[in-house]
C-alpha cells in the first residue's frame, strides 16, 4: 500500500508576510500538483486564515487522483496554528491525521515554549524543544520568512513525531519559470545534504510572498518527486492576463512534501 503520508510534507507554503512587507493575506488557498516520473499522484489543497487572536491556521488536504487513486489508500490532513513574533515563526499547535488504509498515523502537538517542550497529545511522547523548531508546515513559512528578510543561509530544527531533526538550507540562483501561474521569476532555496543524499529544492516566487509554486526532492543528482502549483487565490500580483496561458514547460518531468524533510 502507498500512503500519501510523505506526500503532506513536501507541501509548503510561503512565509508569513510578502514581499514589501504586507501581511499575509487573510485568507488565501493553493492547489498544488504532485507527481513521480511524470504520473500525477495526488492534488494538495492548503488554505489560510488569520484566526481573531493574530495567530495564522493554515489546512492542507491530499487527495490521490488519476491511476494514483487506485493505488493510494485514502487521503491526509494537516492542520497548522503559528504566531509571527518579532519576525519569527512561533508554532502553537500541529495535527496531522492520515485516513484509511491499514496505518493510520496521527498526531497532536502542542507547542509550550514556557516550558520549553513540546507535547503529542495522542501518542502521550514529549520532547525538548530546540531553538527555532517548527512543524511540518510552519516550517515552510519560516524559511519563506528568512527569504523576505534577505538571509542566503539558514537552520531550523524539525519535529516529525519522532525526533527532531535539524536542517540547513542555502540560496543557490535566480532564474525565470513557467508555471500554471504564468512565467514568473523565483529563487532556489536548497536543503544542504551530504553528497548522494536525498534534498528537497524549493523555487519560490517573490512575487507571491516567496511562496514555492515548485518544489523538487533530488537523490543522486536526479529529481524524484515533484510538486508544482496549479492554482493561487487570495494572493494580489501584477500577473498580465496573456502570461496566464504560456506553456508548462515546468511540468513536463518527473517527480512529489508534499515536502519530504528527512
Amino acid at each position: 500500500m502507498v500512503r500519501l503520508a510523505p506526500l503532506l510534507l513536501l507541501l509548503l507554503y510561503s512565509a508569513a508576510t510578502v514581499a514589501g512587507g504586507a501581511p499575509l493575506p487573510a485568507r488565501f488557498s493553493i492547489v498544488y500538483r504532485l507527481s513521480q516520473a511524470g504520473i500525477t499522484l495526488a492534488e494538495l489543497e492548503r488554505k489560510g486564515r488569520l484566526a481573531e487572536d493574530g495567530s495564522y491556521i493554515i489546512e492542507s488536504v491530499a487527495e490521490p487522483r488519476g491511476l494514483a487513486a487506485w493505488i493510494l489508500d485514502g487521503n491526509t490532513e494537516e492542520r497548522s496554528q503559528w504566531m509571527l513574533k518579532e519576525g519569527k515563526v512561533v508554532p502553537l499547535r500541529y495535527t496531522y491525521r492520515e485516513n484509511g488504509g491499514s496505518r493510520k498515523k496521527r498526531m497532536d502537538l502542542e507547542y509550550d515554549w514556557g516550558k520549553g517542550i513540546v507535547i503529542d497529545h495522542h501518542s502521550g511522547r514529549q520532547w525538548r524543544l530546540a531553538e527555532d523548531t517548527q512543524d511540518q508546515t510552519s516550517i515552510q513559512f519560516a524559511i519563506m520568512e528568512r527569504l523576505r528578510g534577505g538571509e542566503r543561509e539558514f537552520h531550523y530544527s524539525l519535529l516529525d513525531g519522532k525526533r527532531i531533526k535539524h536542517h540547513h538550507y542555502r540560496v543557490t540562483k535566480r532564474k525565470m519559470l513557467d508555471t500554471r501561474v504564468g512565467r514568473i521569476e523565483v529563487i532556489g532555496v536548497r536543503e544542504v545534504r551530504p553528497e548522494g543524499k536525498r534534498y528537497s529544492l524549493f523555487w519560490c516566487a517573490p512575487r507571491y510572498g516567496y511562496l514555492p509554486v515548485r518544489i523538487e526532492q533530488h537523490k543522486r543528482g536526479s529529481p524524484t518527486l515533484i510538486t508544482v502549483v496549479e492554482k493561487i487565490t487570495g494572493f494580489r500580483s501584477p500577473l498580465r492576463a496573456a502570461e496566464k496561458h504560456l506553456p508548462v514547460s515546468c511540468l513536463r518531468g518527473t517527480l512529489p512534501p508534499v515536502i519530504l524533510l528527512k
